[in-house]
């Protein structure tokens, strides 16, 4: 039997369903200490490579080509003249997967060969299980994201995109709280990619919803206001987010996202300015350009301002050590 003949909307449902009350089972076991340091580190390898052979299989919607005239589904999630969603982020937006990627390779390589003593060993325990968990939803959603998930269907993915962020975010916790038992480099090497994952699956998430919407029998006037909602979601979350848990990197992924959104509908604008304003993926396109780049600015000065804030912490802890 091959592997698309078990892609089955309803199992892959269930599976996501199942993985959402294994989260916190799992997160228990690892805090009560039942499962080794050894399974610990091999369990985020596995994951890992599961998501990258998941990822690696043709067929998704968002491997279509963006031809215009084709029909298919990607083109009409595209910033292009013929898309319907208003929350399309610019082709460039997604190479941000090449660094989370190779980021999360060089993350469970690297701990691979740290031992249990080590300081910095108690924190990966407790992102294990989320990790391990959102790389888990990721894969299926690979399963999900393609042309047979039609209509309400499409839900699907996006329940398991909005799963796997929720997981990154249980993850992100724990890696700002404090006090924080790693340096700058542990923190490239370790968390960085994490948190880059867990700022775009939010974005990606409101991508998802909106591609739901879009792509169903709603009005123009439905998908205008959940694009603006979705804009002003994104906003507010990484502003929140930046500030309550001191995380500028989230911020700024959430900037990255706007503005790849802004300038999206700022090429849906420019070719459809001869055509029905009321239509679906015309109708709020303009407004939708203007709510996306306030909000990278507003994300963005949010970011600066909480990086700003922790360099001057840094600082003065710095001298209060040293004074006499």
């Amino acid at each position: 039997m091959s592997f698309a003949a078990l892609n089955n909307p309803m199992l892959v449902a269930a599976g996501g369903l199942g993985g959402c009350a294994i989260l916190p089972v799992l997160t228990n076991l690892v805090q009560s200490g039942s499962i080794s340091w050894t399974v610990l580190k091999t369990a985020n390898v596995v994951s890992y490579a599961m998501n990258v052979i998941a990822v690696s299989r043709p067929g998704r919607i968002d491997g279509q080509a963006q031809q215009e005239g084709t029909g298919n589904e990607m083109e009409q999630l595209s910033p292009g003249r013929n898309g319907r969603t208003l929350v399309a982020p610019s082709g460039w937006a997604f190479a941000i997967w090449g660094p989370i990627f190779l980021g999360e390779l060089v993350f469970v390589t690297t701990q691979l060969v740290l031992p249990e003593t080590a300081p910095i060993a108690p924190l990966l325990k407790k992102i294990t299980a989320p990790f391990v968990m959102a790389q888990y939803f990721q894969t299926l959603w690979t399963a999900a994201f393609r042309p047979k998930y039609k209509g309400n269907l499409m839900w699907i993915s996006t329940g398991l995109l909005g799963a796997t962020s929720y997981s990154l975010s249980k993850a992100h916790a724990q890696i700002v709280a404090t006090p924080k038992p790693y340096n700058p480099l542990q923190y490239i090497l370790y968390f960085l990619p994490m948190t880059l994952h867990f700022g775009w699956t939010t974005a990606a998430t409101l991508v998802n919803v909106n591609g739901a919407v879009s792509m169903s029998s709603y009005s123009a006037k439905v998908v205008r206001w959940v694009g603006h909602a979705s804009v002003l979601t994104a906003s507010a979350l990484g502003i929140y987010i930046s500030i309550q848990r001191s995380a500028p990197v989230y911020g700024g992924v959430i900037v990255w996202a706007l503005s790849a959104v802004a300038d999206g509908m700022k090429q849906r604008v420019k070719t459809t300015e001869k055509e029905d304003s009321s239509r679906v993926g015309v109708d709020g396109a303009l407004c939708q350009q203007q709510l996306s780049t306030f909000g990278a600015l507003a994300c963005g000065a949010a970011s600066l301002f909480t990086a700003i804030s922790l360099y001057a912490l840094k600082s003065s802890l710095s001298k209060t050590r040293v004074a006499p």
